[in-house]
Parts: structure tokens; sequence; C-alpha cells
């Protein structure tokens, strides 16, 4: 059906009905993982502002307990209120998925701090009765997961959306909770360990060097994959250097490379590997629940452009 043009050729009328995301059979793609739109030089962008940010501030201020207090939630909120203007997702989502990275984050570092101390933080605290953590970094564990997913599924990388293969020589399998549970024992498995072997010069990072290995004999690392390990493995550590000698946020045991140990180094890589995956799952999978049949604004707006001038509806950019 056509749409009358008093001045040319007819045009077709918008369809009412908005794009589906399919999986990619080729690689073997969850739905919901391929539900997860692709981060855009502009979202790369916002996050990595707010992470220059609160880093800038944690090393020039991080003993300003009131002002660091003050700065990462306004921060936080700025960065809210960015993704809600030009995120390629929706809303409501997006805050549910941010607000999950900080609960995440924040529970990993009072394990690690306040069990285990795996690593203790030497800035000012409103409560060092209760914790040794400031509320703020709490918070910033926040934009740092969140961060991590979206770099790893930056539009510019390629093809990032995660398979569901694990393999063992000739074995392979498809299923999607297998490789989930497998991620997930290989983090509580290092986790572990380094509860037990903080202090050890050898056992501290060799539990991480063998999980990583395994890692790779499982899953096999993509091109993209391989870059995103690399970049983790050298910038990674070079953070927390500034966080320790510049901001003077916190201090490890064995901290042999500029104050961070061997085995952190080789943590990140895995951690970061394990919560892309995982983290697009998540991002799917709360996506997929509650009434999201709504349009996100940005297809909203896109639909009263197409009828006002007789394009078709505006797809966003998701995984096919």
């Amino acid at each position: 059906m056509r749409a009358a043009n008093p001045g040319g050729a007819p045009q077709p009328l918008p369809s009412p009905i908005p794009p589906q995301v399919t999986s990619h059979p080729a690689r073997d793609v969850d739905a919901r993982v391929a539900s997860f739109p692709r981060t855009s030089t502009r979202e790369l962008a916002i996050d990595g502002v707010a992470i220059v940010a609160v880093s800038a501030w944690l090393c020039a201020a991080a003993s300003n307990l009131l002002l660091m207090t003050v700065c990462v939630p306004l921060v936080l909120g700025l960065r809210v209120a960015a993704y809600a203007r030009w995120g390629r997702g929706r809303l409501r989502v997006e805050v549910a998925f941010l607000t999950l990275c900080t609960l995440l984050g924040a529970f990993n570092d009072w394990n690690s701090v306040v069990n285990h101390r795996v690593y203790d933080y030497t800035v000012p605290v409103y409560f060092p009765e209760l914790t040794t953590i400031p509320i703020w970094m709490l918070l910033f564990w926040g934009l740092i997961l969140r961060f991590f997913v979206t770099l790893g599924t930056w539009e510019g990388l390629g093809d990032t959306a995660p398979t569901n293969e694990t393999r063992l020589g000739p074995w392979r399998s498809r299923s999607p909770w297998l490789k989930v549970l497998v991620q997930l024992a290989l983090v509580l498995v290092t986790r572990q360990a380094i509860y037990q072997t903080t202090a050890d010069p050898i056992g501290s990072w060799v539990p991480f060097l063998l999980a990583g290995a395994l890692y790779v004999v499982l899953f096999g690392l993509t091109r993209v994959e391989r870059k995103l390990a690399l970049v983790v493995l050298v910038v990674g550590p070079l953070v927390e250097v500034l966080y320790i000698q510049v901001g003077g946020l916190h201090h490890y045991k064995l901290g042999w490379l500029g104050g961070v140990p061997v085995w952190i180094a080789l943590w990140w890589v895995l951690a970061v590997m394990v919560w892309r995956d995982l983290g697009q799952r998540v991002w799917g999978w709360l996506a997929s629940t509650g009434t999201s049949a709504r349009p996100h604004r940005a297809e909203r707006r896109a639909g009263r452009r197409g009828k006002s001038d007789g394009g078709e509806w505006s797809r966003m950019t998701t995984r096919s």
C-alpha cells in the first residue's frame, strides 16, 4: 500500500510494526543475547567520560571524603541522563542493569575487603567501625562494571555477540546454560583461591593463569575478545597503579607492579571476558521481562518522522 505524494512518485506507508530481533544462526547466538544493542561510539564516549571524570577526581582528591561523596553520585546521575538522551536501549532496562552492576561490584568489594582482607582501602570513610570502604567507591563500581560491557560491545570492534559453544577436544555443546555455569565456576574457584593465597608469591596468581588457559580451551577467543583481553591486560594494571600511587586509594599485598600484584592483572582479564558475556545475557533477560513491548523513545521519534515524511520506521541498531 502506498501513500499519495503530490510532488512525485508514491511513497510507501510507514510500517506500524517495529523490527524484530533475531538470532544469528551461523554463530549460534542466543536470542536474548542478540537483543543487546551494540554500543555506539557516542555511548562509549558517555561511559568513558564518566570513568575518566571520577578517576581524575580520585587521583586529585581521594582523601577529600565530602568532595568524593558528592562528585561520584553526580557523575552517575549525569551518565544516566546522557544515556536517556542518546542511548540506544530502553532507559528502564538500562537503569535496572546499572543498578545490578552497582550491587554486584559493591558485594564483591565488600566481600574481598571486609570478609577476606584481600586488599585494604586507605582513604577516609564515614563509618570506619562498620567498613573501610568509602560509599562513593561502591557506586563507582557500578560505573566500572557497566563500562566493561560497553567497551566489550562497542560497534567499532565488529561482531561482539558471544556464542553459546563450549568445547573440549572433539566434544561440543551449544547449551547457553552450560557456558554460563562453567564461567561462573571459573570465577568462583579463582575468588575462593585468592581468599586463601593472598600473601603467597606463587600461589596467588597461578590459579588465575590456569583459569585463563582453561577459558581459552573451553570457549576459544574471537578476534574481538583477543583485542579486548590485550587492552585489559595492559590498561587495567596501569589504571590501578595510578589509583594507588597518585590517588592513594588502596593497598595490596605483594604489590610488585607499582603496587599491583600479578594476580590482579590476570583476574581483570578473566573477569572482563566473563562479565562481557554474562552482562549481555543479563541485559537480554531484563529486556524480555515486564512490559517491554513499549518502544524506546528513539523508535517513537523515528516513527513520528516517518509518518510526517512518508519514510519507513527507523531501525535501532541491534544484533541480528
